[in-house]
């Protein structure tokens, strides 16, 4: 295991032009595994030689936790996506500098085509009798989770109410649904967001899922309402979401306007990482970046964002209601546990930890799935600006997550649109789980 933190830029890939569709023909995704600091430093001067290029982007990095592969190789390693220009290169500096390597996707652009299947008309019209169109069988556009929403709040209008936080950069409508038997706010509450990073989009479509199961399935789990109030954002970066869906496949971040940068040879460049514009030791550390043509740019300042800054008002009203806070991203299959800022352990972590591993339990029950569990600093890298970090350390709600969904690696972002109800299901249940556990120990 290395012994020091290694902060890595994830990079913008390809942009757009003249707004046509970003395609991803050639581009094959690498795990690596460098073994050594030496392999590291080689490894990072890689990524950072084609880094104004946007030609080499990392994905993912476990480069702090070990898990063992299909091939039974213990895995401390980073999954760098290459352009096909530069893969023949990039390769032959692996081989030369003795850095091991597979290839998870060997051609990026035809899983993006196979990873969600068309809509059948037949089908979709069949689906739409029910009075939305969301499934749960492949992957939708905003629209159609928006419409669930409202659906749930029209159709159990006794326990579910919309609310409307604030506006993305684009105008759109930043939306929640609100799941309470009443009280006037004194039961405790669960906060749950996805799709804070738009080209997870098994994030949306698991917070949906359990949206489906808490309302629409209530009679089967009652003691999850009336002990509980729930705040459910499915979607909280709408603007990234769509574009991810029309545009760019990989894209992360928001939408909002447009900065110029002469350094990366393009007019302009859009949009900020929302999970690194979080006002909790923002931009301390080299795990985001003051470039805005970068996909870790933290923007010019904290909640320089709409979205981030309505979730974050929202929360803090509740703040003293809120008791666990969930964000669900992908992938790595983990379940982290602030900090994320720093290697420190908060106060409470023993708590935290028993809670979670409640969760994990119950998810890898379902059919097996193997999550880690521990701080984003030891499992990952540190990263400041994070929402859980926020979470814990400013609105001081105690049991702060972030769900880090499937898969590990063979699919990454573009996970095939058949395993939407399977992860639904296992997260489901951890959810279920952790749940039971606070309200039925009285957990502090």
């Amino acid at each position: 295991m290395l012994l020091y933190t290694v902060s890595l830029c994830v990079l913008t890939m390809v942009a757009a032009q003249d707004g046509g569709v970003v395609s991803y023909e050639g581009y094959q995704l690498l795990r690596v595994y460098p073994s050594t600091a030496q392999q590291l430093g080689t490894l990072m001067d890689l990524v950072r030689r084609r880094r104004y290029e946007g030609l080499v982007s990392l994905w993912s990095q476990q480069l702090f936790a070990s898990r063992t592969s299909a091939n039974n190789r213990t895995e401390q390693s980073a999954d760098l996506l290459s352009a096909p220009q530069v893969l023949e290169d990039l390769v032959e500096q692996l081989d030369a500098n003795g850095i091991s390597y597979d290839v998870l996707i060997h051609n990026l652009e035809e899983a993006i085509q196979s990873e969600n299947p068309p809509i059948d008309p037949e089908n979709d019209e069949l689906e739409s009798r029910g009075g939305h169109r969301l499934t749960w069988r492949r992957y939708h556009r905003y629209k159609d989770i928006d419409s669930y929403i409202e659906y749930l709040a029209i159709t159990y209008p006794d326990i579910c109410q919309t609310e409307v936080i604030g506006k993305s950069s684009q105008g759109r409508d930043l939306k929640l649904l609100k799941v309470s038997t009443g009280g006037d706010g004194n039961k405790p509450a669960i906060w749950i967001d996805g799709g804070l990073h738009a080209r997870e989009w098994i994030s949306p479509a698991t917070v949906t899922y359990i949206m489906l199961q808490l309302v629409e399935f209530r009679d089967l789990h009652p003691e999850l309402i009336d002990s509980v109030d729930w705040y459910i954002m499915p979607v909280a970066n709408p603007d990234g979401y769509e574009y991810s869906h029309s545009t760019d496949r990989l894209w992360r971040k928001t939408r909002s306007g447009a900065k110029a940068n002469k350094r990366w040879g393009k007019r302009t460049c859009y949009g900020v990482d929302p999970n690194r514009n979080w006002d909790f030791h923002w931009g301390e550390d080299r795990s985001s970046s003051s470039d805005a043509c970068t996909d870790d740019f933290r923007g010019p300042k904290a909640f320089s964002e709409p979205e981030t800054k309505a979730m974050a008002d929202f929360i803090l009203t509740r703040k003293d209601q809120i008791k666990i806070y969930l964000t669900l991203h992908s992938y790595s299959q983990m379940w982290l546990v602030p900090w994320g800022y720093k290697n420190d352990k908060p106060k409470g972590y023993y708590d935290m930890y028993i809670l979670a591993e409640k969760g994990v339990e119950a998810l890898e029950a379902v059919r097996g799935t193997d999550y880690l569990l521990g701080t984003a600093a030891e499992l990952l890298y540190t990263a400041s600006g994070a929402s859980d970090d926020w979470a814990k350390g400013v609105a001081g709600i105690k049991y702060s997550y972030t769900i880090e969904l499937p898969d590990t690696g063979s699919h990454g972002f573009v996970l095939p649109a058949h395993e939407i109800e399977p992860v639904g299901q296992e997260t489901w249940a951890a959810v279920k789980a952790i749940t039971r556990h606070f309200t039925d120990a009285r957990v502090p």
